[in-house]
């Protein structure tokens, strides 16, 4: 079984694909950590993506280190990045991604509401306090937010095989969740 679990910034995507791959017995695989391993001589993945490597990197092919998973691997959750699924910055990468995930892999994707404004405002919550966006202006955070937040639901509707909203529910109630729901996949 392949499995990839996906969604905006701050969502939970991590949490939530460890706790799957734990019940299933499947292997985690995270573009994150993959990332951190390619550009660890650049300062990890977080400086790499500042300066502007991983761009350069993903336009000359990078990655194809994602899609070679879904092609040669078995038996894992993906923790696929909101970027990897979403860019708008690199169409052509994502876009190639999404394909290889619906091409091999059952997709679930996390949203916090059916209700834009309230999934937006839960998810910029989230956002002030991650280390990298403490410093942001609040009002360019907001706006970072709702144009990635907006992404989504489009894209959810074409490629995902299913959609578990969030909000209130524990990290444990949405793992069981989608492992019920994929019992009969």
């Amino acid at each position: 079984m392949k499995i990839t679990i996906t969604g905006p910034r701050s969502i939970g995507k991590t949490t939530i694909s460890k706790l799957v791959a734990k019940k299933l017995g499947l292997e985690y695989i995270s573009t994150d950590e993959i990332g951190e391993e390619v550009f660890k001589k650049h300062g990890g993945l977080d400086k790499a993506m500042k300066s502007g490597i991983v761009e350069e990197s993903i336009k000359k092919g990078g990655y194809g280190r994602i899609t070679n998973i879904y092609e040669t691997k078995d038996n894992f959750v993906f923790d696929l990045s909101g970027g990897s699924f979403s860019s708008d910055k690199l169409p052509e990468a994502t876009e190639k991604v999404r394909n290889c995930a619906k091409k091999h892999s059952i997709i679930v994707g996390l949203l916090p509401s059916e209700n834009s404004e309230e999934s937006i405002k839960l998810l910029f919550e989230r956002e002030k306090e991650r280390p990298h966006f403490k410093e942001m202006d609040k009002k360019e955070l907001m706006e970072k937010t709702i144009r990635s937040f907006n992404r989504f639901p489009p894209l959810f509707e074409k490629f995902c095989n299913l959609v578990i909203y969030t909000k209130g529910k524990t990290p444990d109630k949405i793992a069981n969740e989608i492992v019920k729901s994929l019992a009969g996949k």
